[in-house]
């Protein structure tokens, strides 16, 4: 039995484990890809320390950083269960296929699996996803060089995929049921400012429409009532995100979209259990944030594991 076990190997994970081991504590950090959505993160301006950066650049700079405290997460694995036993905790998965099953105990648990893609959930979705349709900008913007893009969504994901997109294809819009976009005014300015990119609002998406790629996307304009399409070979999806707190046991208190409850100190109401970052119920999704509250989990999970000694 380990003294720790971290779930997740992104900002809070990262912090998390390197904290435990600065206090004497080495954990086990395991999670199913580093970096999570931290890597899909393209323009990073307001990480501290930083200035100008993104989300590859800090990837590589937390994996140098637990790698000089000799801390290597085993990567691949998803958990798909979390249970009490004496003594401590029981989390089971696997690691890389269903068939390879894992399975590990720890004194105490830090839950840092931050979030995935929220869908749409409208007809053509599912059909083409991976043929023009993406949630993630960073990862497959660069396949639409000189060709026409829409984002859907109203925030600050929206606003930089819109940019990002801007500079490479033809002309890239981004829709929103919102009357507005939010987020962050800079990045609305810039996007609003730029000769290739149009911002679309009141326009609730219906359909993706296309034969074996995508070729449209159609939306009610909720103004007039009417149904309009816009043209285009690539859809970037940024809704929101989701909990990924799936594997839980039902005791621990969770807010109604899933999030875990988790106070000040990072503790949940179940003692020994820990989360921090987007998995959790704090308002706000900011790498910063959720560094400092891997850190924040790791010295309230230092003192529980002490006061057990």
């Amino acid at each position: 039995m380990v003294p720790v076990l971290i779930i997740g190997v992104s900002a809070s994970g990262c912090s998390a484990a390197i904290y435990c081991s600065r206090r004497g504590i080495q954990p086990l950090l395991v999670g199913v890809d580093f970096g999570g959505e931290m890597a899909l993160s393209g323009e990073v301006g307001n990480y501290p320390g930083f200035g100008a950066t993104n989300g590859i650049e800090l990837v590589r700079k937390f994996s140098n950083h637990i790698k000089a405290y000799d801390i290597e997460p085993e990567l691949g694995v998803r958990i798909t269960s979390l249970r009490q036993v004496e003594n401590g905790f029981a989390a089971q998965g696997w690691k890389w296929s269903p068939e390879h099953v894992v399975s590990y105990e720890a004194k105490a648990i830090i839950i840092a699996t931050g979030t995935r893609p929220r869908e749409l959930g409208v007809p053509g979705e599912k059909e083409f996803r991976g043929k023009g349709l993406s949630y993630c900008t960073v990862c497959d913007g660069p396949l639409f060089k000189n060709k026409i893009t829409v984002t859907i969504g109203g925030g600050n994901s929206a606003n930089e995929s819109g940019l990002m997109l801007a500079d490479i294809t033809s002309h890239a819009y981004v829709i929103t049921k919102n009357q507005a976009m939010k987020g962050d005014t800079l990045l609305i300015e810039r996007l609003k400012n730029h000769p290739k990119a149009t911002i679309v609002t009141n326009a609730f998406t219906t359909k993706i429409i296309g034969a074996d790629f995508i070729s449209a996307v159609e939306y009610k304009d909720a103004t007039s009532g009417e149904i309009k399409t816009i043209d285009a070979q690539g859809v970037f999806v940024h809704i929101g995100m989701l909990a990924n707190t799936d594997f839980v046991m039902p005791e621990l208190e969770r807010a109604p979209q899933g999030e875990i409850i988790a106070d000040s100190l990072c503790k949940t109401n179940i003692p020994g259990i820990f989360a921090a970052g987007d998995v959790t119920n704090f308002p706000y999704r900011q790498l910063g944030i959720a560094s400092g509250q891997g850190i924040a989990a790791a010295l309230s999970c230092v003192d529980y594991l002490n006061k057990l000694q």
